[in-house]
């Protein structure tokens, strides 16, 4: 039977590979956070062993234990933080899959556009940085806004919209950060599920507010595309990102931003989305990404699926302390199919998960959703209070 090593870090409804892996026909083995292994078997299991911290090199050091016992076939890493592990792993025994260098394309922002170089894509100008002295030339020679973030990092963690010289923070160090110039424009975001050269789930959606936006406490919204056209144009564009960087049976995320017609390559993450793209995607298609991921990731034929036109909205905690809404707030729209609100609450921390409302719509149209959103946006932005 083929040999298949899970490394989990969590355990929520997405995260029961038993939904996703007949333990009968395939030996599973799992290394896991301490804590976030409910969801796993061992008397079904070929092993399980769980560690503090999933730390990469930890990882690699019990992946070669198991791998002794019995050699690996495959190697699957849901989160972000576990690529460069599963990566490690796949490199050292030369298992199917995303290697050290591939994955380093999905990760390292400038290393993903470096291996756009040369193609139809377009990106923006960028610089690789080791003082404060290369953000001041680069505002110089490209005007401002520009945007300051880590070369590696998810959800907008660390990034900076520079507007003047002032605004550049005073990090320790440089290194590992890159500076950009900033597109102004909407920004989109690709989900898909590339299987055998296709991509049998494919979805375009537009952002209202931006990730960052987010960070910094607005409301973060999403809805379908369904312009046929523009679609069609992301397709392709998203063909040739992913040929460029050597992209195949996996889950990926990408952000590109429309700028008068132009697109523009903003960034690739080689995993689902995040916040609330797979519940969407589970709650209103009946589609659940990760189960695609695992089948794409195993090499299993995927038929290609529909997709329904559907948005979200995440309402984060505006306040450096505790929030409350008022009592008479009224949240309600025809087009809603889920709602999650916290009356009130007290964590203030950077959280897609723990947050104070999240929304799921659908419809048949990108604009009937995109007013329900903007609509309930407002409800939230005006109800909320600090406490």
């Amino acid at each position: 039977m083929k040999h298949v090593l899970i490394i989990n870090r969590y355990d929520d409804e997405l995260s029961d590979y038993r939904n996703y892996i007949d333990h009968s026909q395939v030996d599973v083995s799992y290394i896991s956070l301490a804590g976030h292994s409910r969801l796993i078997d061992p008397q079904i299991s070929a092993n399980v062993v769980e560690v503090s911290v999933l730390d990469a090199d930890l990882i690699l050091q019990e992946a070669r234990a198991i791998h002794r016992r019995q050699p690996v076939d495959f190697v699957i890493a849901f989160s972000e933080y576990d690529l460069d592990a599963a990566a490690l792993v796949r490199t050292e025994f030369n298992i199917p899959g995303a290697k050290v260098a591939d994955n380093l394309l999905c990760r390292n922002k400038a290393s993903m556009k470096e291996a756009l170089t040369g193609s139809s894509v377009r990106y923006p100008q960028y610089r690789n940085l080791a003082s404060r002295s290369g953000v001041e030339a680069f505002c110089r020679e490209h005007g401002f806004p520009v945007i300051l973030k880590p070369q590696v990092g998810a959800a907008s963690d660390g990034v900076v919209k520079i507007e003047r010289l002032e605004d550049i923070p005073d990090l320790p160090d440089f290194n590992g950060y890159e500076v950009e110039e900033y597109i102004e424009g909407d920004i989109y975001h690709v989900d898909a599920i590339l299987a055998a050269d296709s991509m049998p789930y494919f979805k375009v959606s537009k952002y209202l507010n931006t990730c960052l936006d987010f960070r910094n406490g607005l409301p973060l919204g999403s809805v379908t595309v369904d312009d046929r056209a523009f679609v069609a144009r992301v397709r392709a564009f998203t063909e040739e990102v992913c040929l460029r960087l050597n992209l195949h049976n996996q889950a990926i995320h990408l952000e590109i931003i429309e700028r008068r017609g132009e697109l523009v390559f903003l960034e690739i993450g080689g995993r689902v989305g995040g916040g609330e793209i797979p519940f969407v995607a589970l709650r209103s298609e009946g589609i659940d990404l990760y189960e695609l991921w695992t089948r794409a990731a195993l090499e299993v034929a995927i038929a290609p699926l529909d997709t329904r036109i559907t948005g979200f909205l995440m309402m984060p905690n505006p306040f450096p302390g505790g929030f409350t809404f008022d009592p008479q707030m009224e949240l309600s729209h025809p087009l809603l199919t889920y709602s999650s609100v916290q009356s009130q609450g007290d964590s203030s921390a950077f959280s897609y998960e723990d947050i104070p409302a999240r929304l799921h719509f659908a419809a048949d149209s990108q604009a009937a959703i995109e007013q329900a959103i903007v609509q309930c946006m407002n409800i939230l932005q005006t109800s909320i209070r600090a406490t």
